[in-house]
Order: structure tokens, then C-alpha cells, then sequence
């Protein structure tokens, strides 16, 4: 019997290299196209959340969308940390007729981990800051919509859009028209 000592030929090398480089591409597509379903998922549940305060201003129901990242905390009932789209309703009312939101959100999605990367009119959202949606109740339009440091801030809605962006891998944007209330992913 005779060994073959020579190890591999170029031939044998090419072929090996070419097969590692397909199977190489083909992961890298299927981690892009997971990775823009996870920015795609943000948007539409943000979207849905808002579609939700919209209808509820509209049929009196005081309430507030924050989009914002939390450490996980069970009791809480934040089970993982990332970035939650959550809605609140108005408790009570202030001295000066103000509403008062509870502490606690009726509807809370986990949108995304600390990997996504989300941003109000290039402002990008990090620990510790909220972006806050309010509808008015009588029309519809936006009352405010900006980057908050507390929830208890009320923004300036000076510009006649917002653009809240989801960006892993690939960036869809929600578009809040603020006359108009009517906002849409694109």
C-alpha cells in the first residue's frame, strides 16, 4: 500500500476555499435578513402601540406611548432587559387640570434588545431617556411627541413630523404627522 505524504493540492485548497466562502455567504445573508425582522418587528409593534393611544385619545381615554430601555426587573414585569414600547393611562388630574399618568403601563412589549438601535429625528434614544407620543383627544393630531428625559416631561412638538427610527441590520422609520396624528412605517 502507498501513503501519500504530499497532503493537499492546490486544487484540493481552491475547491475548500470557494465551498467555505459560499457557505460563508450564505450565513451572512440569513443573519442580515434576521437582524432587519428584528428592526421590522420594533416599528410594527411601535406602530400598533400607537394606533392604539390614537384610538383611545379619540374616545376620551387620556394616554401616553413611551418607547424607552429597562433593565430586566421581574417584579416590574420586565423579564429581559431591552427597549419596551409601553402605554399608559391618565390616574388623575393635577391642580392645574394636568394628567397624571399611573406608574404602571396597561400594555408593555418588549421591542428589542440593547442591540437595536433607536433614535428620534437623529436624536438616538439611550438609557435613561424616553420618547414620549401624547394624541389630543378632540382631533387626533399630535399634542407632543420628542425625547424626554423623565415621563413626566412634556416635549416641544415645534416640527410638523417625527421620525422614530429602528435600525439592526437594516432602518425602517415611523413617520408621526403632527396635525394629523396619522403616522405610518416607511
Amino acid at each position: 500500500m502507498r501513503n501519500n505524504t504530499k497532503g493537499i493540492s492546490y486544487v484540493e485548497l481552491i475547491i475548500i476555499m470557494g465551498m467555505l466562502a459560499a457557505l460563508m455567504s450564505l450565513f451572512s445573508v440569513s443573519f442580515s435578513s434576521a437582524w432587519r425582522a428584528r428592526a421590522s418587528k420594533a416599528a410594527n409593534s411601535v406602530d400598533a402601540i400607537l394606533s392604539q393611544s390614537k384610538v383611545n385619545a379619540l374616545s376620551g381615554q387620556n394616554n401616553i406611548v413611551l418607547v424607552s430601555y429597562r433593565e430586566k426587573d421581574d417584579d416590574a414585569g420586565y423579564k429581559e432587559a431591552g427597549y419596551y414600547a409601553e402605554l399608559y393611562d391618565q390616574a388623575d388630574t393635577d391642580a392645574a387640570g394636568d394628567p397624571i399618568y399611573n406608574t404602571v403601563p396597561y400594555k408593555s412589549e418588549l421591542i428589542g434588545n440593547s442591540r437595536l438601535n433607536i433614535s428620534l429625528n437623529d436624536t438616538q434614544l439611550e438609557e435613561g431617556s424616553y420618547i414620549k407620543v401624547e394624541f389630543d383627544g378632540k382631533k387626533g393630531s399630535v399634542n407632543y411627541a420628542g425625547l424626554v428625559l423623565s415621563p413626566d416631561d412634556n416635549p416641544d412638538s415645534t416640527e410638523d413630523e417625527t421620525k422614530i427610527s429602528f435600525s439592526f441590520g437594516g432602518t425602517y422609520i415611523i413617520t408621526i404627522y403632527k396635525l394629523t396624528g396619522e403616522h405610518g412605517i416607511g
